[in-house]
């Protein structure tokens, strides 16, 4: 992870995790870079606001989403991305290109949070 970011670990707010379905191409679309570590072609997007500097926003894998929020928060990755794939299979299944995503609050409407 780049020095400059994981010196801000714990003051970021998690927002949503994505990937984008194109059924033309058979599947997910690999689309981004991860901002913090430089980790290339990743599935999901996980998107992160900075708690003190509103407009600040991180794209990055998992892992590092995992490690830039406060502990008391670093299972929602995991338990957004586990939901954006459930809603990934249903596009790929039904044949319906576009964008799947996951918030904090979706996951506590579903009683996951």
């Amino acid at each position: 992870m780049k020095p400059e970011i994981e010196a801000t670990a714990g003051e970021w707010g998690y927002v949503q995790c994505h990937c984008i379905v194109n059924i033309q191409t058979g599947g997910v679309t690999v689309s981004r870079d991860c901002d913090a570590c430089g980790n290339t072609n990743l599935r999901f997007i996980h998107v992160l606001e900075h708690m003190d500097d509103e407009g600040r926003y991180l794209e990055v894998g998992i892992e590092c989403a995992s490690m830039l929020l406060a502990p008391s928060d670093a299972d929602i990755p995991r338990l957004a991305e586990n939901e954006t794939k459930r809603k990934e299979r249903w596009r790929v299944h039904y044949h319906q290109p576009g964008r799947c995503f996951t918030t904090p609050d979706q996951l506590s409407e579903k009683g996951k949070l």
